[in-house]
């Protein structure tokens, strides 16, 4: 997760490509996401592609290791 920008994510994924056009989740996950954004926490999001659509379908909590 790199930014939010005008209601959609700003991802990369593990090659380093930035991915632009995935809109934040509507209810409790898009809310989820927005705030531990806005405190500056590390996690991932889960992005599901299937029948040529991609939505974020959860996140969970980047570890350092």
């Amino acid at each position: 997760m790199v930014n939010i920008d005008d209601g959609y994510l700003n991802l990369m994924d593990d090659g380093g490509d930035i991915k632009d056009d995935l809109k934040v989740p509507e209810g409790d996950l898009g809310k989820s996401i927005e705030k531990r954004f806005k405190d500056e926490e590390q996690f991932f999001v889960t992005v599901t592609a299937a029948m040529g659509e991609e939505h974020v379908t959860g996140m969970k909590n980047a570890t350092n290791q």
